[in-house]
């Protein structure tokens, strides 16, 4: 059962819900997102690309006699290949995720990114996709490996279920950095984080598109974080510095802060906008199978 200390515990029912985002997302994947999955290798599929003149020794399985039977010369039809992806899972494990409201019966930022990993995750495995989960925080943790077949959804669970308790400040740009450098192949990078990074989140978001990855980024608030009420004298404490501030919280302070959270927001949806990277805002309030399906539908996420 889902409970706030685990969330990864799921039901029969929580798994039927996600065969039936198996069957959403085969559409979703091999039919309108199939042009960015296509390989320039020729091979031999359903998707026709062109032709070329026989020579000897070609499959005449492969020749058009339609075509002969009109220009009295013989082609052959090539097709292009569909090749599986690498899809990648970029979880934020900082101190600032695992942040929630005191008493608050939430799932915290973390564990509400560990279930939207999971589920995403399950999809690419149905699909046939290879799929890697990595945590990063100040530095990029050594992921899981490529799994591929939904056979190695236990794996999935299992790694995200036993997650490292990491320390030290954000650092997004070394992360994706370091990321970049460590895969082989390219494909579709998901980065779930509520990209709270003292240095920002531009750079390292740049540096995978540069890197001819295809970017989505999944950012995960707390909606007290986006429009707090709490008024008076008050201690805050940085999760991630562990720095104290001494605050007076007036009415017209929480105005100020409200204007810089939304201008926060619009930043990083409006930066991925305009580098063709695939944007979508999920908080911890919005229910989980709401949640789930307005990412698969976002027309930047899965394409």
């Amino acid at each position: 059962m889902e409970t706030p200390t685990a969330p990864l515990l799921f039901d029969s029912s929580f798994l039927t819900k996600l065969e039936q985002l198996y069957l959403l997302s085969k559409k979703l994947f091999r039919g309108a997102h199939r042009a960015e999955r296509r390989s320039r290798q020729i091979g031999s599929s359903l998707e026709f690309a062109d032709y070329r003149n026989y020579t000897l020794g070609d499959d005449l399985r492969s020749i058009d006699w339609n075509i002969y039977g009109r220009l009295d010369r013989l082609f052959v039809k090539l097709f292009e290949q569909e090749q599986d992806l690498d899809i990648s899972f970029l979880v934020d494990a900082s101190a600032s995720m695992r942040w929630k409201p005191e008493g608050s019966d939430r799932l915290s930022k973390f564990d509400q990114g560990r279930r939207i990993a999971a589920s995403l995750a399950y999809i690419g495995l149905a699909n046939l996709d290879r799929v890697n989960v990595h945590y990063f925080a100040s530095r990029l943790e050594e992921d899981l490996g490529l799994c591929r077949g939904k056979s190695q959804f236990h794996k999935v669970l299992d790694f995200l279920r036993d997650a490292p308790a990491l320390e030290g400040q954000t650092d997004l740009q070394a992360c994706l950095r370091t990321f970049a450098q460590r895969m082989k192949r390219r494909g579709l990078v998901f980065v779930l984080s509520d990209l709270f990074d003292p240095r920002g989140f531009e750079e390292g978001l740049a540096l995978l598109r540069y890197q001819q990855f295809e970017v989505h980024v999944i950012q995960i608030l707390d909606p007290v974080e986006i429009r707090p009420t709490a008024t008076g004298d008050l201690r805050l404490i940085e999760s991630e510095s562990g720095e104290a501030y001494e605050v007076t919280a007036s009415e017209a302070l929480l105005r100020r802060y409200h204007a810089e959270v939304d201008a926060f927001l619009a930043k990083a949806n409006a930066f991925c906008l305009e580098h063709g990277i695939g944007y979508a805002q999920a908080t911890t309030a919005v229910p989980f199978e709401e949640l789930v399906l307005r990412v698969l539908r976002d027309g930047r996420m899965i394409q």
